[in-house]
């Protein structure tokens, strides 16, 4: 049986949670989590973040049901990302104290033995077995980039001053670029999604040793637990969805 569990936190620095996420069970093999990272002003971060998992939850709970192909769930996922993006722009245009907000976004629809996931910024997805975890979704940074072309190491990456500058978000302009993946998962697989006030903070390996944790105490708070002694510099959200 599909289980999800999350958890999120301000940190221990600042005053304001712009992270949200959302996730449901549609079934006893069939659910969707999702993580949102918002930047902007004091309040704007929390209005994006917010606002794109309220649309992806609408979306998701009209349109989403067992045994849908590949290509209809697809549509589906961009369909609530396009008009997620669309609102939160709307928004920004039209109030100055939003003007320039937006949102990091990761999704991911498991529906039996198949897994879907779309990613736009930096909060990522990881999947898990017995093995270890792996990292699935490619950041949309700029350091990210200078890596693809060959100018930093990605251990040179993880310390990079403009590591936090991200080229993609949802909401800051009329369209968007959505990275999708398919991925087969059975019940040896556990999946992370987080915001990069986890991933920050931690190792593929320490990830899976949180991830096996959550899953046997059933509860997601481990992942901010470790952010925040960790020196909880970031807001932290971590959702993880695995069988039982």
């Amino acid at each position: 049986m599909l289980k999800i569990i999350g958890a999120t936190h301000p940190g221990k620095v600042r005053e304001n949670n712009q992270d949200a996420y959302t996730f449901r069970l549609l079934g006893s093999g069939c659910g969707y989590a999702v993580v949102c990272d918002g930047m902007g002003g004091e309040r704007a971060g929390d209005i994006a973040s917010q606002t794109a998992c309220q649309l992806l939850t609408r979306f998701f709970d009209r349109d989403l049901m067992e045994n849908m192909s590949e290509g209809a769930v697809k549509a589906v996922m961009f369909s609530a990302i396009s008009a997620a993006n669309a609102k939160v722009y709307s928004l920004a245009k039209e109030n100055k104290e939003y003007s320039g907000m937006g949102t990091t976004l990761s999704a991911a629809v498991i529906m039996g033995e198949e897994m879907h996931i779309v990613n736009i910024g930096d909060s990522r997805i990881y999947i898990g077995d017995k093995h270890g975890a792996v990292q699935v979704t490619k950041d949309h940074t700029m350091v990210q980039a200078m890596v693809d072309r060959g100018e930093i190491t990605p251990q040179e990456a993880k310390t990079h001053p403009r590591r936090h500058l991200i080229t993609r978000a949802v909401g800051i302009g009329d369209t968007l670029d959505i990275d999708y993946q398919m991925f087969r998962v059975g019940r040896e697989h556990q999946v992370l999604l987080c915001s990069d006030g986890l991933s920050n903070y931690a190792s593929e390996q320490k990830l899976w040793e949180l991830m096996k944790r959550a899953a046997k105490e059933g509860a997601a708070q481990c992942f901010v637990a470790h952010a925040n002694q960790m020196g909880g510099s970031d807001n932290v959200t971590a959702v993880l969805a695995y069988q039982s």
